[in-house]
């Protein structure tokens, strides 16, 4: 089970503290060798993700990984981060921005991120997440127990 919390004009910081607080959590924030946060005792898992205006914060009793992106293509970057599958399926910016944040929201949840390279997930085989929009974004949450 998973819950989001969304809000506009505030820092992944500010936000985290605030979800922490309301849970009566305090416990020591630590990183994987990947930078990717955990709380020391393991008490719950989180992921957080912004852009533009929006903070999202997945948190959950299991592992899990969140992204959100403004719907834009980035013609730049699609070969750096699409199988030749995937390339072929991008006629729009709303197919870019949702491949880009269910492959991003993936790598978060294995506590890897950009390192493992975005090409090598393959958005066709992945089934464990969430999509969603948001006025001009697209959110991803990807986790084994998202329902």
């Amino acid at each position: 089970m998973y819950k989001l919390y969304l809000e506009k004009n505030t820092t992944s910081k500010e936000l985290l503290n605030k979800v922490l607080k309301e849970n009566n959590i305090q416990d020591e924030i630590i990183y994987n060798a990947y930078g990717k946060p955990y709380l020391k005792n393991k008490a719950l898992y989180f992921n957080i993700s912004h852009s533009g205006i929006y903070t999202a914060l997945a948190i959950s009793n299991k592992e899990v990984g969140i992204d959100i992106e403004k719907i834009t293509i980035k013609e730049k970057v699609i070969d750096k981060i699409c199988n030749p599958e995937e390339k072929m399926l991008i006629k729009t910016a709303d197919d870019f921005t949702k491949m880009w944040v269910i492959k991003e929201s993936y790598v978060k949840y294995l506590g890897i991120g950009l390192a493992y390279g975005l090409q090598n997930v393959d958005t066709l085989s992945i089934n464990n997440f969430i999509l969603e929009t948001i006025d001009d974004y697209y959110l991803a949450i990807y986790g084994d127990d998202l329902k």
